[in-house]
């Protein structure tokens, strides 16, 4: 229970949002307060029931009312409502027991307690909304699809409000007192809780209705402010949370293009870990949410320009040459960047990409190197597939495109070899799936591909259009490729012309192209 020193303190304090008014009417409180009144006025409290728990809702709704009222009557006098503060409290806390009893949260809706709860988030005493906060915390947590309650719970926080007035609530609490902090903490895990419910609609709510993301945002430090800043926890929970509304659909990857100063501030957040290795395992998992982050908005081509604008591409080079924890996320990153983008592929030239790019390319990775950093199965296909899409999207016959090109040419073509290599380690791979598929038991003709694209399909596809687009281009190459092909096996170009077209038949994509490169082989 509080103390009433601290209540006191507290109420001087905190001052109501007046741009938030839902707030119940008091008389309709009232009149069904009286409804139910006779019902439990005498009953014990010994289990968790529909009596009891009338009974509870009762006790708090007295007290809620209680509340107003002397708060409405002395408005500048907080020593005589203090008494029926510190009573509410005690109320909002003795209704945690309601989580244990998830079945019974459709009576409690009907009570229309969630609506008088939701008002009192943004309650002028703070130590009331942690409560409160607490409370939804523990009552969502239990809420679930599985459930038999319909999922009382989860609409009726929808209908009411209570998210919208959450997230306004966050502007009031302060991250670096423990009491607020949890309370953000709770915060964050109520809105998990229900984007684990409803993905979609959650997601669509927050982004069109709140500023989510825009908080979220602001607990990236910032050295041009005073700001006081998160700890690593909330910052942590802060990015999984926008990780998941970012991967729910192309509506909110489309929003955040729309958030000023969002793509920016997601670099901001990694632009340390350039000199700075993280402290600990939640620093980490934070920075790698930050990446994902980053890939899902990559999807959408507003997002890329804003990327190149901010020089998140020479960002992420900078975290692959200093050989960072966040190296193997920084190809990724580059790949989703360049992915049907031409300007991220001639912009990638020019900031000296292709450096980078060849020296960990041709990179033996040995036994010793942190396995946090290198990932040579990961590495290798975010590689070849930046390789693939420089090919596929620079201007031919430009000075970038050539450029590209003279790198397979310079110290003897020992990149055309290594590329040769890829694919016959990514053939072999792809076979030996093959051979262990048991076609008749595999039904789903989808799942199938997608199986043997997992297995090494994918990289190999990607090695083989950069083989057959070099060979195009420069006879040089070709030749070089024909002579080591030769010497693995007497198909020569068989399996690479082989591999293009099952690509074209199975995607219906690039036909023409796929037609091209097998008659010029």
């Amino acid at each position: 229970m509080m103390s009433k020193t601290t209540t006191a303190a507290s109420t001087n304090k905190r001052k109501q949002d007046e741009n938030v008014d839902n707030q119940p009417s008091k008389y309709s409180k009232q009149n069904q307060l009286k409804e139910f009144v006779n019902q439990v006025e005498n009953e014990s409290f010994d289990e968790l029931n529909p009596a009891t728990l009338k009974k509870l809702v009762l006790s708090f709704e007295k007290k809620y009312l209680k509340n107003q009222q002397m708060r409405d009557k002395f408005k500048n006098e907080p020593e005589k409502f203090m008494d029926s503060e510190i009573d509410l409290d005690e109320e909002i806390k003795n209704l945690q027991v309601l989580a244990t009893a998830p079945e019974l949260y459709p009576l409690f809706v009907s009570l229309g307690s969630v609506l008088s709860l939701g008002s009192l988030i943004i309650h002028e005493n703070c130590d009331i909304s942690i409560d409160v906060i607490e409370l939804f915390y523990e009552l969502i947590q239990q809420e679930n699809q599985e459930s038999d309650n319909d999922l009382a719970l989860f609409k009726s926080v929808l209908e009411n409000n209570v998210l919208e007035t959450l997230i306004q609530n966050f502007n009031r609490l302060d991250p670096t007192i423990a009491e607020e902090s949890q309370a953000i903490y709770n915060t964050f895990g109520i809105i998990e809780s229900m984007l684990d419910i409803d993905l979609e609609l959650v997601s669509n709510l927050l982004l069109k209705k709140t500023t989510l993301i825009k908080y979220i945002l602001s607990l990236v430090p910032n050295s041009n402010t005073k700001k006081k800043v998160a700890e690593i926890p909330i910052r942590l929970y802060a990015c999984e949370v926008l990780s998941i509304i970012l991967q729910s659909g192309d509506e909110a990857i489309k929003s955040f293009a729309e958030i000023n100063g969002g793509v920016e501030s997601l670099l901001v957040l990694l632009s340390p870990y350039v000199k700075n290795e993280p402290s600990n395992l939640q620093e980490t998992e934070m920075i790698n949410n930050i990446a994902v982050c980053l890939c899902a908005i990559l999807f959408d081509d507003a997002n890329k320009e804003l990327f190149l604008k901010s020089e998140g591409l020479e960002l992420m080079l900078l975290l692959i040459k200093k050989k960072t924890i966040l190296r193997g996320q920084a190809f990724k990153i580059i790949d989703y960047a360049l992915n049907k983008y031409p300007k991220s592929n001639e912009t990638f030239v020019q900031v000296l990409g292709l450096k980078t790019l060849f020296s960990n390319f041709m990179k033996k990775i040995k036994s010793k190197h942190n396995k946090k950093v290198y990932n040579e199965i990961e590495d290798e296909k975010h590689m070849l597939t930046i390789i693939h899409s420089l090919l596929r999207n620079l201007t031919k016959e430009s000075e970038s495109y050539e450029r590209l090109v003279s790198k397979f040419t310079e110290n003897h073509l020992e990149k055309v070899e290594h590329l040769v290599e890829l694919h016959q380690k990514y053939l072999a791979k792809v076979k030996k799936y093959d051979e262990t598929l048991d076609q008749e038991e595999e039904e789903d003709e989808d799942l199938a591909i997608l199986k043997r694209l997992d297995a090494g399909l994918f990289t190999l596809q990607q090695i083989d259009f950069i083989i057959a687009i070099l060979c195009q281009h420069d006879s040089t190459i070709k030749e070089k490729v024909t002579q080591l092909l030769n010497l693995k096996s007497s198909n020569g170009f068989l399996g690479i012309k082989a591999v293009l077209k099952n690509f074209a038949e199975t995607t219906g994509d690039d036909e023409e192209l796929v037609d091209s490169l097998i008659q010029s082989l």
